[in-house]
């Protein structure tokens, strides 16, 4: 007789083109808060993290008493637990009176691209985001940093353009020949935008003359407002980005309080496709506390090879969230991924499986080779009693609510 058991999924069975649109927030979240001080007092936001020597770090903004935005840094052994350099003393002042960065610096992005350290960040210097623009530092270590020029390396641009207002959320990546610069562009009526910018030096740049490159979605879309704040990650030959979404409707009560991610691919770093699967990761994704509020925004992934996991970080009004993919939710977590609303029974069962779902929703079944083998299955609000024609093995089944993504193991024997 052939049995079969519904588990839940173990992440460790996504390989990739799963784990970038699968997401499990961490129960320990939030993993950093603001200080009640000088430096912290108004917010922090921004996060972005570096692998470096088997360690964290991240670069933050920090927005002080005295409404000047700073960079800080801080350190972690797994990711989660963050120690602030010098209790959030900031590793990046602004510049003094008259330069064009003397009185805001915000979205700080990093990498190493073996010769040093490179951060990008945004600045200005009257809270007037037309007098801003996109800034480059470098550092040996991390901490020291040097103005590379005395002007921003990328403004917005000229009046009537896509990016006319201002620009900022720089995520930089470098392939070993070229650097690729991806940010947010904001046009007069604040719709924000996608763009990029090339360098062979990583100082002097060039916009991308077919931008923005990732634009709004449809009306009423969960984008159809505005995408904004990328992280793009470079890796084995092809580019990956996350995003954050604001649709019309986020706008209604001026809080843009259940913002979302979105994910898109590409394999020249030009030509952006966004998944199919968006959004993947919301406000309301489980565990939900209430300090999600105003996040998942502003998002930094980095993946870990040896693992094959994904760590994505964000900003919310009262901190930074952590979201991981790959196996090594299971350790971070201990605890079940649970689906709120939906419940699969008997276990064991033959042939046959019962799907009770709070709403209508989408399956579908997938081998250990990520081929799809039962595609969109129709679940109606209720009971749904589903045949399973599958062979004896292991599947995943994923489970489309209309704003995120449960996955299950299936076992046959």
């Amino acid at each position: 007789m052939k049995y079969l058991y519904v588990f839940l999924l173990l992440l460790t069975l996504y390989r990739p083109g799963y784990s970038q649109i699968i997401w499990q927030k961490c129960s320990c979240n939030p993993v950093m808060t603001k200080d009640d001080s000088f430096y912290e007092g108004l917010a922090i936001g921004s996060p972005s993290v570096i692998i470096d020597s088997g360690e964290f770090k991240m670069l933050y903004a920090a927005g002080g008493r005295d409404s000047k935005g700073r960079i800080s840094l801080a350190r972690s052994a797994d990711g989660v637990t963050w120690t602030k350099h010098q209790n959030g003393t900031p590793v990046f002042e602004v510049d003094t009176a008259g330069s064009w960065d003397s009185h805001f610096l915000d979205t700080p992005d990093w990498l190493w691209d073996g010769i040093n350290y490179k951060m990008y960040y945004f600045g200005d210097n009257d809270n007037d985001p037309l007098n801003s623009g996109i800034g480059v530092a470098v550092s040996t270590d991390g901490i020291n940093w040097q103005r590379v020029t005395n002007q921003p390396v990328l403004t917005g641009g000229a009046a009537g353009e896509w990016d006319e207002l201002y620009i900022e959320s720089p995520s930089v990546v470098f392939d070993g020949n070229m650097y690729y610069m991806y940010f947010s562009g904001v046009d007069a009526s604040y719709k924000v935008r996608i763009g990029m910018a090339t360098s062979q030096d990583g100082i002097n740049w060039t916009k991308y003359a077919n931008n923005p490159v990732v634009t709004e979605g449809g009306l009423f879309d969960w984008d159809g407002f505005s995408v904004a704040t990328p992280t793009v990650l470079f890796k084995d030959g092809k580019f990956e980005m996350w995003y954050s979404g604001v649709s019309n409707f986020d706008l209604q009560d001026n809080k843009i309080d259940t913002v979302k991610l979105g994910y898109a691919t590409s394999e020249d770093g030009f030509n952006w496709i966004k998944s199919s699967h968006n959004p993947v990761l919301h406000t309301y994704s489980p565990p939900y506390t209430s300090f999600e509020t105003r996040g998942p925004w502003a998002p930094s992934v980095r993946y870990l090879p040896a693992s094959d996991s994904y760590y994505l970080w964000y900003e919310t009004a009262y901190g930074f969230g952590l979201a991981t993919s790959g196996s090594v939710i299971t350790a971070l977590d201990k605890q079940e991924i649970t689906a709120d609303g939906v419940s699969i029974y008997p276990n064991p069962t033959t042939k046959m499986v019962n799907i009770v779902a709070g709403r209508p929703m989408k399956a579908s079944i997938y081998n250990l080779q990520g081929q799809c083998v039962v595609r969109d299955i129709h679940i109606n609000k209720g009971r749904n009693t589903v045949a399973l024609p599958l062979g004896s093995g292991i599947y995943t089944i994923l489970l489309e609510t209309g704003e995120a993504f449960i996955a299950r193991k299936l076992i046959v024997d």
